[in-house]
């Protein structure tokens, strides 16, 4: 727990037992302190026998889940039940936890343990230890350019110098954002090279953060519908000189062809009110089948490409975008992810 801090290790001391006592219905708890030598920080013994091995992470988040499976997976006691102990788990860290089949809980009192003979499966508590004032995000729009940057090329091993170059941004701010993923057990080094420690944690870190409602947006209806009416407003926005480039539905079928649509997604780089009248765009939400979309970072513009005269955001931008969307737009999303976003393994 070296690296937990004070105020989180004071945390744990005061809530861990009360928490593992009311989740295992059990009064005869007994907690004790790791030896420094065990890579694990508390081992409790319950009335029942069992030996419960107690990781404490920082955080909820998907990075730190994974690492904390791998180390507990590694314990050589499997008579032994191992546990993660997090401040709050965050809805992306309980599917990563899922996934790797790992036991824990919360210091709010929610969490997920399955043994032989044991089921707990506690969620929807609040987060008791919320702070005022919440530190900035790596994923806030500007800083995802980072992330963008990194899972558009998730194999390249990137120097800070590099990423400056790459996303546009300051020393600082790349520093600063580079720590937090670091943070998070998102990132690996190679002496001054970094890259993503696993480019599918980092995307799910990402989308657990991502609002598309945080861009500027107007809906409407215009004459027509799916690719057809996609591809007529390309032209249109083209012919006006606009920077444009389809997301959602229109870039999902433009991408390998997944299923007919109605919503047609486009961002702009342009005063919207302006090209909404210029488009010819009824202004209601009633009906609607257009959205033009000013981003609030221009990042997401990034290796956008031409499919069949439609222009797209780049595959991972698109997926983010979907997760957000109507119309079966989840089950588009894990498709583009499964054929345009296949990481196997690490770096596979």
């Amino acid at each position: 727990m070296q690296n937990t801090g004070r105020m989180l290790e004071r945390e744990v001391r005061q809530r861990l037992p009360r928490l593992l006592a009311e989740l295992l219905d059990d009064d005869r708890i007994n907690i004790e302190s790791a030896e420094r030598n065990q890579p694990i920080d508390f081992i409790a013994f319950d009335e029942h026998g069992h030996r419960w091995l107690i990781e404490v992470k920082s955080s909820g988040g998907p990075g730190q889940i994974t690492s904390a499976a791998q180390q507990l997976r590694a314990l050589q006691d499997k008579r032994a039940i191992p546990l993660l102990v997090v401040p709050f788990m965050s809805s992306a860290g309980a599917q990563a936890a899922d996934r790797e089949q790992l036991n824990w809980i919360d210091l709010s009192g929610n969490g997920r343990v399955r043994t032989a003979d044991l089921y707990v499966w506690v969620q929807g508590r609040p987060n008791e230890l919320r702070t005022k004032g919440r530190p900035s995000s790596p994923f806030a729009p500007k800083s995802a350019r980072i992330t963008r940057t990194l899972l558009l090329e998730p194999k390249h091993w990137w120097r800070q110098r590099s990423l400056v170059h790459a996303t546009g941004l300051d020393d600082g701010s790349v520093s600063r954002v580079v720590r937090r993923l670091e943070d998070e057990m998102l990132l690996e080094r190679r002496g001054l090279e970094l890259r993503p420690r696993d480019p599918a944690v980092l995307l799910d870190a990402w989308a657990q953060d991502y609002r598309f409602d945080k861009h500027d947006i107007v809906t409407g209806h215009l004459s027509g519908s799916g690719i057809e009416l996609s591809s007529k407003i390309a032209k249109q926005l083209h012919g006006l000189g606009v920077h444009h480039a389809f997301t959602g539905r229109a870039a999902a079928w433009a991408l390998d062809r997944f299923a007919q649509f109605r919503l047609s997604t486009v961002y702009i780089d342009a005063d919207l009110q302006e090209i909404a009248e210029k488009l010819g765009m009824r202004l209601d939400a009633r009906g609607a089948n257009v959205q033009i979309v000013r981003p609030n970072d221009s990042g997401v513009f990034a290796e956008e490409a031409d499919y069949g005269g439609v222009r797209c955001v780049s595959p991972v931008q698109v997926y983010l975008d979907l997760l957000h969307l109507p119309e079966r737009s989840t089950e588009a999303a894990e498709h583009v992810r499964s054929l345009h976003l296949k990481w196997q393994g690490r770096h596979g």
